[in-house]
């Protein structure tokens, strides 16, 4: 008998990755905080391009060790 292996719904069941130098941000990683940039201008339609492409950068900066500012601000909370 072949194995079976059981797959899931990987957007729901993923988990977020402690950030990674060096290492790509997964598509879920950038969904979430693409959606924190969406809550925090205030939700309205239009932008949702520009909400993935800027968490994209922020991500792929932050691995890059360029940008420590978020870090800081989520340990002030």
């Amino acid at each position: 008998m072949k194995a079976r292996i059981q797959q899931g719904n990987s957007a729901r069941e993923s988990k977020p990755r402690k950030t990674t130098r060096g290492v790509a941000p997964t598509v879920e990683e950038i969904r979430q905080r693409a959606q924190e940039i969406f809550l925090a201008r205030g939700g309205g339609p239009g932008n949702e391009l520009d909400d993935w492409l800027s968490a994209e950068e922020q991500l792929k900066k932050e691995r890059a060790g360029i940008n420590k500012t978020r870090e800081l601000e989520r340990s002030s909370l």
